[in-house]
């Protein structure tokens, strides 16, 4: 009888093994975290590609559970021409599958970008928004 019992306890656990693997896991979504830009280049139509994070410029992001974000965006004088540029990024995130979009009540190029979730980072290569061609990537701190 003892084999019996053994083989019941070997089925039990075996049983429990299956179940918590079929889990929802509790990771948060990979879009959430802190974000800062690693690469931000604006290139005027016919004209070479400006390095913004080389001439002052920064950009972060938080992302919350919720897909609530907090940020700023500031570009400095030096590159505007005339004052520094800030912009509160406060607003939501929205992932489907790979691809996210932020809405935000500031009027900044940011809002109108299309990010690429790969990896540990949001990438939106070469997207022309009006007169400008953006290159943003944005690194999970």
């Amino acid at each position: 009888m003892r084999p019996i019992r053994l083989l019941y306890a070997l089925v039990a656990c075996a049983a429990l093994v299956a179940a918590s693997g079929c889990r929802r896991p509790t990771d948060p979504d990979p879009l959430v975290g802190t974000w800062l830009a690693t690469t931000f280049q604006v290139a005027p139509t016919g004209q070479p590609p400006v390095n913004m994070l080389a001439a002052g410029a920064t950009l972060g992001l938080n992302v919350a559970n919720n897909f609530v974000v907090a940020g700023t965006l500031i570009i400095p004088a030096t590159v505007t021409g005339t004052m520094t540029f800030t912009a509160d990024l406060a607003g939501t995130a929205t992932r489907t599958d790979n691809t996210v979009r932020f809405t935000q009540n500031a009027d900044s190029f940011v809002r109108d970008l299309t990010f690429l979730l790969v990896e540990n980072r949001l990438e939106a290569r070469s997207q022309v928004l009006g007169t400008n061609t953006y290159t943003v990537i944005l690194t999970r701190q």
